[in-house]
């Protein structure tokens, strides 16, 4: 039962967020976006959805993550809260 909970609470977090597909920059880097659909999400977990898009993008090209940046916008409970994490794959 208390893997049903769990399984539930996490594919609950999971509609929560919206992640982009990843799109090269300009500049050579690489980046992808991660948005909270509802404003009480933490920036934490808005956060390690970007994240985990763009480890996922360099694990299917065999390398590993390497974070440029990380920005972001919002306030928990008052704007929705946006993360844009510019990264290399090397």
């Amino acid at each position: 039962m208390k893997g049903y909970i769990l399984l539930f609470g996490v594919s609950m977090l999971a509609a929560c967020t919206s992640v982009t597909a990843v799109n090269s920059r300009q500049d050579g880097h690489l980046t992808v976006t991660s948005r909270a659909r509802w404003d009480l999400v933490s920036w934490n977990h808005v956060r390690a959805a970007g994240l985990s898009e763009a480890e996922d993008y360099c694990e299917k090209q065999k390398k590993q993550l390497h974070t440029v940046e990380i920005h972001s916008e919002g306030l928990r409970g008052v704007t929705s809260q946006t993360v844009e994490v510019i990264f290399d794959c090397i």
